[in-house]
């Protein structure tokens, strides 16, 4: 089980820190949830990614919602970390024998 705290951490690419949300885009295998050329949110899985609340999928519905937008580095890396949680809470009770 992985630090809390370092999931979701915003990092930057390039030299360029941009804070603007423009081309969202994930990397599965680096695991990197980029909402620019430059800032992406390093150690976010691929279920967090696709984690969907009421047939949204809530990370990609909040980034483009909120596109063109300055990013808020804690909200949104608070969000990650919550749908984190949130599936290691869903599994354990999936587990419990009735």
């Amino acid at each position: 089980m992985q630090d809390i705290e370092s999931i979701g951490e915003p990092l930057y690419n390039l030299g360029d820190k941009i804070n603007i949300i423009e081309k969202i885009s994930y990397n599965e295998r680096e695991r990197r949830l980029f909402v620019n050329k430059s800032l992406y949110f390093d150690k976010v899985s691929a279920q967090v990614w696709e984690y969907k609340i009421g047939g949204y999928q809530v990370l990609d519905k909040y980034l483009k919602s909120h596109k063109g937008e300055e990013i808020d580095y804690n909200h949104f890396q608070k969000v990650i970390q919550t749908l984190h949680k949130s599936l290691e809470i869903e599994t354990k009770i999936a587990k419990i024998a009735l």
